[in-house]
């Protein structure tokens, strides 16, 4: 595992839009990203807006094979420059219809985060043909080192993601049907 630079960016979005781009089901991505147009366009302006956030307000950690990767936010502060970037997301991946329904959205989740400081792993993505190796639970494991005795929050839509991080310690404190599909909400010490 290595961590992730700015130089390190088209690497990280191909990862994620790779991982992402075919999966149609009922989940955070698919609630956000705007359905009419260029799925392809909006799944990518998505994964760019997470890299550029996580790479500054968290930490970005990849595969040594550069076949996965998972962002972590742990200071997503206010400032000028994250407005530029959600501003630039709404234009170019949620569209301004949709905003108020994705504004809801982070609204539910804020209202789950943990109430002491914790980091926010965010995103984590494995490219298609390497999923199932082992190099998700690797990238994870290493990656929780480098955030030992932090509280971890998570939150997932799929079942098999669920059992991914049961696996690897975490634990549900909440779930929610709210939205058009299921969000569950874990933690770990």
């Amino acid at each position: 595992m290595k961590k992730a630079s700015f130089r390190d960016r088209e690497i990280v979005v191909d990862i994620l839009c790779q991982a992402f781009v075919d999966v149609l089901i009922p989940n955070s991505i698919n609630y956000v990203v705007k359905n009419s147009g260029n799925r392809q366009k909006r799944i990518k302006a998505l994964m760019e807006y997470q890299f550029d956030m996580s790479i500054l307000y968290g930490t970005i950690f990849l595969s040594e094979n550069n076949k996965g990767c998972i962002l972590y936010l742990d200071n997503a502060k206010f400032s000028l420059k994250r407005i530029i970037l959600e501003l630039k997301l709404v234009l170019t991946c949620i569209g301004i219809e949709n905003t108020f329904k994705v504004l809801k959205r982070e609204k539910l989740l804020k209202n789950f985060h943990p109430k002491e400081n914790f980091v926010h792993l965010w995103l984590m993505a494995i490219v298609p043909e390497s999923q199932g190796t082992g190099i998700g639970t690797q990238l994870l494991k290493e990656s929780l080192e480098y955030y030992k005795n932090k509280l971890i929050y998570v939150e997932t839509t799929t079942p098999e993601n669920r059992t991914f991080y049961t696996q690897n310690d975490f634990v549900i404190f909440h779930e929610t049907f709210k939205l058009d599909y299921p969000l569950y909400f874990l933690t770990k010490v």
